[in-house]
Order: structure tokens, then C-alpha cells, then sequence
């Protein structure tokens, strides 16, 4: 993907980029290169490189054989019970363990570069930091369900759902973002994966009652944050809202910073709510990239409040082994706060929280199929989307798309059948009724677009098709 693209330009220009960074180091009077780093950015250092295999190409067994091929040593991770697992993966050293709580991740030391490693270039792992991670093992998709992810790009979280999958069942990838999307594209077909249908569009614009999502089960949601617990950018963040809170100076940058989190947290929550209201999901996994409890237990809190079909997975479901769990004091219980989970940087992670919901009464695959039918059939003619046929005449895997068909309206006027989706609750009195802010949505969605075979469509709001774009992937993305 672009990492690759950006790595192979950088060792192209090694030599000269050596020279420079001599000259600097010269120039301001260092010698190592760790000198040059700011201190608000050097905590990175305590991440450790996390490696998760990729199924679809190759096994944990085969890639921690190569890597041992490769002269790095397999160490027990379990160590790190009696010695810091910073002693026991150090810097500068080529070991490398199996992590203890995701069983096809692989850990390495803090600033191993694998980028130029043959098992990265093909595809057999991918650089995805350990929090990242969580997320598809809470939802937990077997082979042969059917998924979506909401806000998908830039799609490591979607391919790591296919390899979860083994490419078996089908994947409805959702994002706004079309450069976003491209990347979604180009990393989930270098990743192999096959299942992925994807479309630009804001999540919360899909029709639930659409008969194409009639088997969604799945859903996994990483909707837009504040990132406040992304290592390098935690220190900067944190430090100056507390420094604007003590002084009391500039008021009004402080409000700022609280309404945006104010405003994310009602989106994130609209998020949640309107993946409840898909007839067949059973279970859904939430997460956010930040340390604010407003856009993390605030968020489940006011979820359980607003709505009474699904209820919070409990902790024996939710990464049960990682001990860092939720916090009490943000509207939870404390049996609540113990079935989410919490990663610090601390933890040799980026921040992170996860939490998961279950349906409790899961709904009949078979009868809603029945009655989403029925429902499109009550629809007027031109509103029906057609199937596309050339899909199979092109030879496509199953969950592929040769082209894109025009979401069904919403339908503000259409009754949802009784047993389909949550019950609507009144709007939760915590937060101000869900208004988008400027800095997580745009105006408007761009138009749809799909890839399949290579081909990227796009139609102009006349409906005109533009020439097509050749890319390199043979899979259907936004």
C-alpha cells in the first residue's frame, strides 16, 4: 500500500538521506538520532511493534517459522508475569513472541522495523498495532456470516474481519471519504481479502430495511474520534487541556475542545443506535481511539439508556484476559465497566476502548428476509433497486459488485415492521439533541462509487459515466 510506496522511495534515496542526517545531528550538536526526537514525541517508544498474521495467506505457525528463518528468536511472552515485558522484549534485539490474548498477533520490540520484510511486502502480516486489534476479536464474524463495517477506511480493521472470515460470507464496507476509500481499496487487496463490498457514503445514510442487509449479523463500529489516545499525539493533547483547565486562560479554546468532544460523542452514539436498527445484527463491537470517558463509557451509558434489545456483552466476551477494564465513575455500574476494556499507552498500546453489544433475543434470519421483501414490494417500482446480473457473468466471488446500485431512500413515511430493530426510546437526557459538527461530517456524501475487477465507476450527477480507472485490486471497494 502507501507505506510500501513511501518506504521504497525513502531506501531508493538512502544514501543521501543518510548524509543529511549526519549533517543535521552536526548542526545541532547530537550524536544519536534519538536526540532528535521531541520529548512529547518519544513515549512512542514504548509502543511495541505488533504483527498480526493474515489468514488468508498464510498461518501463525508458517510466519513465526519464517521469522525464526529470518534469525529472530521466539520468546514466551508469559515471562512478562514476573519480568517486565519490556526486559523481556528489549530494544535493539531480535526476538519476538506470541501475544498472550489475540491468538494471530505477533509482538516485537519497541522500534522493530519490519517494513522491508519479505512477509510484509507479500502480504502474510500486517503492521497493526494490538488495540487496533480488538475490535474484530469482540465482534467475532465466523466464516460464512455476513458483516458490515460502518466506517471502514483506511481498512485494516475490514481486512482483519475477512481474515477472521477465511473470505468466506460477505463484508459491506461503509466510509465518507473517497481518498480514504482508495486506500481501503488498494490495502484490503493487497491484504487478498475477497468478501468486500464497499460503498462512500455516510453510514448513517444506509438503509437498514434494505433487503441487501437482511443477513447482516455483524457490525463492527469504529466511527470518527477525538484520537486523544494515539501515542504521539496523547502528551500534546492532554497536557494542554489540563494546563488550560488549571490557568483558567483562554476559556473559550477549552469550551471548544468540550464541545467537539461533546459533539463526536452524539455522533458516535447516533453511530451505535442506527446499527441496532438493522433487523438481524446480533452483535456489535464499539470503539473509539480515545482516552475521553464522554466518548467512551458515556457513550455505552447513554446506549444502554436509549434503547432495549440490546444489552452490553459481558466480560467473558470481551477480550477477557486483558486486565486494563472500564471506567466506574462515567455512568457505568461496575459490572458494566468490567465487561469493556481499556488500553494505555502504559500498556505498550495506543489508547484505546472497546466495548460490545448483543441482541438479546437474536432476530429469525429466514422471517426478516420474508419481511423486508414484502416491505420492498410495497415500495414504488422506480424506488427498487435492480440486481446486477452481470455480477455472476463476470465471474465474480460471491459479495462482489461490478457496479454500484443506488442506495433505497430512507423513507421517512415507512413503517418498520414490528419485530425489526430496537424499539425507539426517547432521546437519552444526557447531550443536546445530535447535530453533526463541521469537523466530522461533510455537507454532503459523494456520490456512490464501487470497484470490482479492477474497475472504479463513478457516475456524474447527470449520469453520465466517466472512463474508467484501472487499479490493481480484484476485489469490489468504495
Amino acid at each position: 500500500g502507501a507505506d510500501q510506496r513511501l518506504n521504497l522511495a525513502i531506501r531508493k534515496h538512502k544514501a543521501r538521506l543518510v548524509t543529511e542526517l549526519e549533517r543535521l545531528k552536526a548542526e545541532l550538536g547530537v550524536t544519536s538520532n534519538a536526540e532528535l526526537v521531541p520529548a512529547s514525541l518519544r513515549d512512542g517508544a514504548l509502543t511495541f511493534r505488533y504483527v498480526r498474521v493474515n489468514l488468508l495467506v498464510t498461518s501463525v505457525d508458517a510466519a513465526v517459522k519464517a521469522f525464526q528463518e529470518d534469525r529472530y528468536r521466539l520468546v514466551d511472552i508469559c515471562l512478562a508475569a514476573t519480568r517486565p515485558l519490556h526486559q523481556v522484549l528489549a530494544e535493539k534485539t531480535r526476538v519476538f513472541g506470541r501475544d498472550p490474548d489475540l491468538h494471530d498477533l505477533l509482538v516485537f520490540p519497541p522500534g522493530t522495523d519490519l517494513h522491508a520484510h519479505p512477509l510484509y511486502l507479500n502480504g502474510s502480516v500486517i503492521l497493526q498495532d494490538k488495540a487496533s486489534c480488538m475490535p474484530t476479536h469482540v465482534v467475532q464474524p465466523p466464516p460464512g456470516s455476513v458483516a458490515l463495517d460502518a466506517c471502514a477506511a483506511p481498512g485494516n480493521k475490514t481486512s482483519h474481519m475477512a481474515s477472521l472470515m477465511g473470505n468466506r460470507g460477505r463484508i459491506f464496507a461503509f466510509d465518507m471519504d473517497q481518498r480514504r476509500l482508495d486506500t481501503l481499496v488498494e490495502l484490503t487487496g493487497n491484504a487478498k481479502c475477497r468478501i468486500i463490498t464497499s460503498q462512500c457514503m455516510s453510514f448513517l445514510d444506509v438503509d437498514p430495511l434494505d433487503p441487501r442487509y437482511a443477513e447482516v449479523e455483524y457490525a463492527l463500529l469504529d466511527p470518527s474520534c477525538s484520537g486523544s489516545g494515539i501515542v504521539n499525539r496523547q502528551d500534546a493533547l492532554v497536557d494542554s487541556y489540563i494546563s488550560l483547565v488549571n490557568s483558567g486562560a483562554d476559556c473559550d479554546t477549552q469550551h471548544s475542545m468540550e464541545a467537539r468532544v461533546r459533539n463526536l460523542a452524539d455522533f458516535q452514539l447516533s453511530i451505535v443506535l442506527h446499527a441496532m436498527r438493522f433487523p438481524a445484527v446480533k452483535r456489535i463491537a464499539y470503539s473509539t481511539c480515545s482516552i475521553h470517558a464522554e466518548e467512551n463509557e458515556g457513550v455505552v451509558a447513554r446506549v444502554l439508556q436509549g434503547q432495549t434489545e440490546f444489552a452490553l456483552a459481558g466480560a467473558d466476551q470481551v477480550i477477557p484476559s486483558w486486565p486494563r477494564r472500564g471506567l466506574e465513575d462515567a455512568g457505568l455500574t461496575s459490572s458494566q465497566a468490567a465487561s469493556v476494556v481499556r488500553t494505555l499507552p502504559e500498556d505498550g498500546t495506543n489508547g484505546f476502548f472497546v466495548a460490545g453489544f448483543v441482541r438479546q433475543q437474536p432476530a429469525d434470519i429466514a422471517a426478516t428476509k420474508r419481511q423486508l421483501a414484502e416491505l420492498q414490494a410495497s415500495r414504488p417500482k422506480e424506488q427498487v433497486a435492480r440486481p446486477n446480473d452481470q455480477d455472476h457473468a463476470a465471474g465474480l466471488p460471491e459479495g462482489t459488485s461490478t457496479k454500484h446500485t443506488k442506495p433505497l431512500p430512507r423513507g421517512k413515511n415507512l413503517k418498520q415492521p414490528k419485530s425489526l430493530g430496537p424499539k425507539r426510546s426517547k432521546q437519552p437526557k444526557s447531550g443536546a439533541p445530535f447535530t453533526a459538527p463541521a469537523d466530522v461530517l461533510p455537507k454532503r456524501d459523494p456520490p456512490p462509487r464501487a470497484v470490482a475487477g479492477g474497475a472504479v465507476t463513478k457516475s456524474s450527477a447527470k449520469g453520465k459515466k466517466r472512463p474508467k480507472r484501472r487499479v490493481s485490486m480484484a476485489v469490489t471497494q468504495q
